[in-house]
Order: C-alpha cells, then sequence, then structure tokens
C-alpha cells in the first residue's frame, strides 16, 4: 500500500471503532465527520473535524488507553463482588444434614413426578393387556411352526427318509 492508501485505511479503522460513517481522506488529512447533540435545543449539529495522520495515530492510541483503564476497572468491580459474595457465604451445613435433604428432594420430586403420570383407565389396561397376550400367542404358534420345520428337515438329512419321523 502507497502512504495514501494507508492513511485512508487508518481513517477507516478509527471510523469503524468509533462507530462514524466512513468519509474520504486528502493527501495530507483525514475528514471525519462528528455528530454533537445540542441538549438545549434538541438538534442535531454536524461538524467537520480535520485530523492529520500524526493527529490520528495519537487518538487511536488515547481511544485504546481508555478501553484498557475501562477493561481494568471491569476487572476490578468483578473482583469487589465476588469477593462480596464469598464474604456473605454461609457456613456448610454438617454433611449428614445436606444427605438428608438431598434424600427429602428427591422424595418430593419422585412424587411430584408420579402427579404427572397418566393413570390409564381399567378398560384400557384390559385392552393393552388383550393385544400384549395376542402377539404372544401368535408368536408362540410361529415359533412352533418353524421349530417343527427344522425337525423335520433334520430327520430328513439324518435318516434319509420320513420313516418313523414324530413331531414331538
Amino acid at each position: 500500500m502507497g502512504s495514501k492508501s494507508k492513511r485512508r485505511h487508518a481513517q477507516k479503522q478509527y471510523n469503524r471503532a468509533q462507530n462514524k460513517p466512513a468519509v474520504s481522506a486528502d493527501a495530507d488529512a483525514a475528514v471525519v465527520e462528528n455528530n454533537d447533540a445540542v441538549a438545549n435545543e434538541n438538534k442535531t449539529e454536524t461538524a467537520t473535524v480535520i485530523m492529520t495522520p500524526k493527529e490520528l495515530r495519537k487518538a487511536e492510541k488515547e481511544r485504546a488507553k481508555q478501553e484498557k483503564l475501562l477493561r481494568k476497572q471491569q476487572a476490578q468491580n468483578a473482583k469487589e463482588k465476588n469477593k462480596d459474595k464469598k464474604d456473605n457465604k454461609e457456613k456448610k451445613p454438617f454433611f449428614l444434614v445436606r444427605f438428608f435433604r438431598w434424600i427429602g428432594r428427591g422424595i418430593a420430586s419422585i412424587f411430584s413426578e408420579l402427579k404427572k403420570v397418566h393413570w390409564p383407565t381399567a378398560k384400557q389396561v384390559f385392552k393393552s393387556t388383550g393385544i400384549v397376550l395376542g402377539i404372544v400367542v401368535l408368536f408362540g404358534i410361529i415359533l412352533l411352526v418353524v421349530w417343527i420345520l427344522f425337525g423335520l428337515l433334520h430327520y430328513l438329512l439324518v435318516n434319509g427318509s420320513l420313516s418313523g419321523w414324530t413331531v414331538f
């Protein structure tokens, strides 16, 4: 990149970091639009600020320094908050107390789940039982037929004829 391209690129990056609209830059200076709200009149004025590349780098360094200070402040606030939580933390009860509380919560959750169960009526139970028994009998018959066929095949292979063959 040439020096003009570098300046323009740096200006665009600065504008993006500052959430400003992109503007064109001259060879020696960058033009940045700055929106300042006037509190008394509720109007927005647009002012043009001309920054040289040197000023742009200085402003970028200042912005980075401010961000670093802000992150440091936030980290310190988080540490203080965690410290306060540790100080306010109650002492754990004796392990047997915790164990029986755990058992109590488990039993309470069992009963709450049992309340959610859909219990079938007697008619539904008899119907479902009949279906299950019917399927069991059907598969029993199928297995009996297969067993007989394999027994017959085995007898034929071993003896060579069906004379003297019995099912059971």
